[in-house]
């Protein structure tokens, strides 16, 4: 072996180091957990064994793990409603949801759903996916216009129900011909709709299915995400950079990452 060879070998091994622990970084404060069949972990956090007043991840990515008697349940909450956490790809950056009213594991299951809220996600960093279709519910309708879906199960006192899949813009004036008394829209996977033959009986399947939301890093953690550190809160100071050795800044990590050094000869 050249004696050039020689002395780059330590730094080969150097580097091997270095790229098995920035490939295993470990956070004390920033700790995953299992719920159900879903592994929670940052940029979301588990309001069990944190809480509103101190957290590692996202403002409004808490999930919450309750038991319904015959598992574990990860919901989320937007606006007050809850959400079953179906499953999260990290790498996609994905979340898949059900209005936990409408889900499968919703403790009392109703084979003719009635959704009973709007999907409201605030200024959280969310976006709905591309692969996403709006259904606009209209409750308590005098009829239902020819472009709709009737929805005979919910009906009641002789009042319509009606469903518009909204990607046909009928929207606005165009029912106010009708009086109906509410209008409720939630979120599916249109690929799903396709797995549905009939739509006014096979509507709740579609529910069940849920939506996908994509998320998007908060512009505060740039600095924080950029030096290895998790972004968190502490209702005492505010913003908080939590590091892999355990500590905390507020602003972020740099400097705090240490190396152990390995050298071969």
């Amino acid at each position: 072996m050249s004696p050039i060879s020689i002395l780059l070998l330590p730094f080969f091994f150097f580097i091997i180091s270095i790229s098995a622990q920035s490939n295993n970084l470990t956070y004390p404060n920033c700790p995953s957990y299992d719920c159900g069949n879903v592994t929670v972990r940052y940029p979301f956090w588990n309001t069990d064994s944190e809480s509103a007043t101190q957290f590692c991840g996202y403002e409004g990515f808490g999930i919450n793990c309750s038991d319904n008697g015959k598992q574990n349940i990860p919901k989320i909450s937007f606006g007050g409603d809850s959400y079953y956490v179906q499953s999260i790809d990290y790498e996609l950056e994905t979340v898949f949801l059900v209005d936990y009213d409408v889900s499968p594991v919703a403790t009392v299951r109703d084979s003719c759903p009635r959704v009973k809220h709007n999907i409201n996600l605030g200024t959280l960093p969310f976006n709905f996916s591309m692969f996403s279709v709006n259904l606009s519910f209209h409750f308590d309708c005098d009829g239902c216009p020819s472009f709709a879906t009737e929805i005979k199960c919910l009906e009641q006192n002789d009042k319509k129900v009606c469903l518009d899949v909204m990607n046909n813009g009928t929207v606005g004036s165009v029912w106010d011909a009708y009086s109906c008394d509410q209008e409720v829209v939630t979120t599916v996977i249109g690929e799903k709709m396709k797995l549905v033959p009939n739509l006014a009986t096979g509507f709740g399947r579609v529910l069940e299915e849920g939506f996908e939301l994509r998320w998007w890093g908060v512009d505060d953690c740039d600095g924080c995400e950029a030096s290895d550190g998790r972004c968190g809160y502490r209702n005492a100071t505010g913003f908080l950079c939590f590091c892999m050795d355990g500590t905390t800044s507020k602003g972020d990590c740099r400097g705090k990452l240490v190396t152990t050094l390995k050298f071969y000869f």
